[in-house]
């Protein structure tokens, strides 16, 4: 089922870079395991505020270039709680959990809260077409198929910029931290002088 997992798998590599990268949005970040759990908890309990968190966060979706009106959105969510209430609550948890991710890593960076928003919002379109595609007749699954390469080609190049980002921010450390290396370098004899002279004042220290 790669429309339904695609959220997780994404979110495994995302999370995994950023952690790599040990910048504040790794923070912001749950691992797939944890959000799995959620998405599973939210699912089985039906929370109504979870209701809610899905919807709004399907008008922030709407919000992003190229996504389109929420209304349609909010057609399917709504078709799918009136005809396969498992699979609505499947969907309204992906969309709380993915939304909540969203919210927190805002707080750190918006350019990546952009990007991740993107993904997940192509993340939606990718779930409703493969529940189109098991309904469609042989002549219309090649038509979304065609839709589909596209959704995840989209969500390809967004995760490549989230990359980039990555390897802006490592750059940037690896940077900081030679010129730190060199400094340590250059003052060697300092640092050893200041090292032993702690050492000697707590030595003698009275008890």
């Amino acid at each position: 089922m790669v429309a339904r997992n695609v959220g997780f798998a994404v979110a495994f590599s995302l999370m995994a870079a950023t952690a790599r990268a040990q910048d504040p949005a790794a923070q912001a970040m749950p691992n797939p395991q944890a959000m799995q759990m959620q998405v599973q908890r939210i699912a089985q309990e039906r929370p109504r505020e979870a209701e809610a968190a899905a919807r709004a966060f399907l008008h922030v979706i709407s919000q992003q270039r190229g996504h389109g009106p929420v209304e349609p959105n909010l057609t399917v969510l709504e078709s799918l709680k009136a005809h396969d209430p498992e699979a609505y609550w499947r969907e309204v948890a992906q969309l709380t959990v993915q939304f909540d991710v969203v919210q927190n890593l805002a707080r750190r960076d918006s350019m990546r809260a952009g990007l991740v928003t993107q993904m997940f919002g192509l993340e939606l379109m990718g779930r409703t077409l493969q529940r189109a595609y098991r309904g469609a007749s042989e002549s219309q699954r090649d038509a979304i198929r065609s839709q589909l390469e596209k959704v995840i080609s989209a969500h390809f190049d967004f995760e490549n910029q989230l990359r980039i980002l990555e390897i802006k921010d490592i750059e940037r450390r690896l940077a900081d931290v030679r010129a730190e290396t060199a400094r340590r370098v250059e003052k060697r004899a300092e640092f050893v002088k200041w090292t032993v002279d702690d050492i000697i004042r707590d030595a003698t220290r009275p008890q």
